[in-house]
């Protein structure tokens, strides 16, 4: 009856620390997220910033094709568009809701090509560089871009960025002390099994092997638990942020699950070889 009793609150206790810490590791994978999908929009809103090249109104349109070519060839243009006098008065002509061309009797607008840059040209400086090595050719008339919102943008994704890492610093920290609480309390309710396996004669190897299978094992359990509400988390955020969330992907989740798994089994381990072993080194009357 007692060995039942024991094994009982064993089992109770090993469940209580699975859920404690699978707990602590959804929190670790959550902001884990939120950081690698705030890094991931910090590119996708880098990449839409467009800079507008408009030609001269009497560029030969062979002209306009090999320029965008050369264009292309650089290493600043995620994409580039040509848009013809035209198209450009198509879609003005909607925005508006009315035929301004009939009413001017001509078309104002030029021909231009839309640049749509990749995230590390997306830089003040480098796009007034860009900017300035475009109006040299003889068939630009302008560069147009926004240069204060592009610094607005700049300055607001690394205040984002720098803010998400130090809270997931900060949350990995105490993740680490929860984690280790945890395991410290569960060791220490089985502190007197420690103190006999000690009186019989076992190795502190010996005696630590068991604790820290059943530890990393139980760290195993957690992760698998953390990773099921974090699957959840993305299903339920997709239904509510369609937008946003088509940004996550499956590498990475899969990513994030590492960590996760990687988490709960390292710190399962080092905790708990560490309260072993201050049990271990425990006087007998320092037990009670």
């Amino acid at each position: 009856m007692k060995d039942k009793y024991a094994k009982k609150r064993a089992r109770s206790s090993a469940a209580s620390t699975i859920i404690g810490i699978s707990l602590v590791l959804f929190m670790i994978g959550a902001a884990a997220l939120l950081l690698l999908n705030a890094r991931k929009l910090a590119v996708y809103v880098k990449e839409n910033i467009q800079v507008q090249v408009f030609l001269s109104d009497d560029a030969r349109e062979v002209d306009i094709i090999q320029l965008k070519k050369t264009i292309d060839t650089q290493g600043y243009p995620r994409e580039t568009r040509y848009v013809s006098k035209e198209e450009a008065a198509n879609t003005l002509k909607e925005e508006l809701g009315e035929d301004f061309i009939e009413f001017l009797g001509f078309n104002p607008l030029l021909p231009s090509i839309d640049i749509r840059l990749r995230a590390d040209y997306a830089h003040p400086d480098s796009i007034l560089w860009i900017a300035e090595d475009l109006q040299k050719n003889t068939l630009v008339h302008e560069v147009a871009y926004s240069p204060d919102l592009i610094q607005q943008v700049y300055e607001n994704v690394n205040k984002i960025t720098l803010i998400l890492l130090v809270f997931g610093v900060l949350l990995l920290l105490v993740a680490v002390a929860l984690i280790n609480n945890t395991i410290r309390l569960s060791m220490y309710a089985r502190r007197f099994t420690i103190r006999s396996m000690q009186l019989v004669g076992a190795t502190s190897w010996f005696i630590r092997r068991p604790f820290i299978f059943q530890g990393v094992l139980n760290g195993f359990y957690a992760a698998v638990i953390a990773a099921g509400m974090l699957a959840g988390l993305i299903y339920i955020a997709q239904q509510e942020m369609p937008d946003f969330f088509e940004l996550q992907d499956l590498e990475t989740f899969l990513y994030v699950l590492g960590i996760v798994m990687a988490a709960g089994i390292l710190i399962s381990l080092v905790s708990t070889f560490l309260a072993v072993g201050r049990y271990l080194r425990l006087k007998l009357d320092d037990l009670y």
